[in-house]
């Protein structure tokens, strides 16, 4: 019975020197910042748009492959597809044009996918700057 005795005093010993929770931790793992100003990084808005058009671009290759009948830049027609494409929610001027019909779903992919590498390549940057949301104005600046 001492036996028994030694094992529940260890177990007890043990569950007294449990470890510290994240919030006891935090402290000693990190340094807290409650203002952001000063080591906040400026992200580049012409790689964010690139990156989302990029992945813009990916699912509208899945849902015509599988032959979906709408997506965000894409809409079905009778004799092939409509596509246009689009910053955010603002469609792109390319050449000239919004909207570009194309007469089937493997030309629809091609297109696509042409437009994707040349948003990757820098092509598209004017357009994606022409469509960007304008920045909205601070109270301070909406009340002068």
């Amino acid at each position: 019975m001492a036996k028994s005795a030694n094992v529940v005093v260890e177990a007890s010993a043990t569950e007294q020197q449990a470890p510290l929770g994240f919030l006891a931790q935090l402290s000693t793992l990190a340094t807290a910042i409650t203002d952001l100003s000063s080591v906040a990084v400026k992200r580049d808005p012409l790689i964010n748009a690139r990156t989302k058009f990029a992945a813009n671009c990916d699912e509208t290759i899945k849902l015509i492959k599988a032959t979906g009948e709408t997506g965000k830049f894409f809409r079905k027609l009778p004799d092939g597809y409509l596509i246009n494409f689009r910053n955010g929610n603002s469609a792109m001027t390319l050449n000239g044009a919004a909207h570009f019909k194309v007469h089937d779903a493997n030309a629809a992919v091609a297109l696509v996918e042409a437009a994707k590498t040349a948003a990757e390549a820098g092509e598209l940057d004017a357009a994606f700057k022409e469509s960007a949301r304008t920045p909205s104005k601070t109270k301070t600046e909406a009340a002068a």
